[in-house]
């Protein structure tokens, strides 16, 4: 049983994990402003993900279904200090996401966890990592399908970016 000074100690920190987790639902995804209208958050992005990766779990089942579910909602948790760098911008800057994540992790009981889950979806050496990668990928093509749906005629550019 956890003392009571590390329980609220604990506690805090897990609050002020969330607070930040929270930034991610105004964390505008940069890549649209290259459609000239249109935007979503990176929350409103990993919602969508989260689901996708759930279904394709289902599809195959000899993949550890939660593990995709997890990357998939722990997948962009760095832009949650390092905000959400479209491809022009990744030409210029380098965000040290490894650090953001280490740094956002450090303090909660379960930090171990959310930097293997994210590692391993950065490696996509798993065939999780790679359904839960697709998914990502899934959900930016069933968002531009909207877009072009309502009449945006750069949503097909989108495709066909890096």
């Amino acid at each position: 049983m956890l003392s009571s000074d590390k329980r609220t100690k604990d506690m805090k920190n897990i609050a002020n994990f969330l607070f930040e987790a929270g930034m991610l639902k105004r964390t505008p995804r940069s890549g649209f402003q290259f459609l000239g209208s249109g935007a979503e958050s990176v929350a409103e992005h990993i919602f969508r993900t989260t689901y996708i990766g759930y279904a394709l779990g289902m599809l195959e089942k000899s993949v550890d279904a939660d593990r995709i579910i997890k990357m998939c909602l722990f997948h962009d948790l760095p832009e949650a200090r390092t905000g959400d760098l479209n491809y022009v911008n990744k030409k210029y800057v380098t965000a040290d996401e490894r650090k953001a994540v280490k740094d956002l992790t450090d303090t909660v009981p379960f930090g171990k966890d959310l930097i293997e889950v994210i590692n391993e979806y950065d490696e996509g050496k798993t065939v999780e990592a790679l359904l839960a990668r697709d998914a990502d990928q899934l959900e930016m093509i069933l968002a531009l399908k909207e877009y072009k749906d309502i009449g945006n005629r750069y949503a097909d550019d989108g495709l066909d970016s890096p």
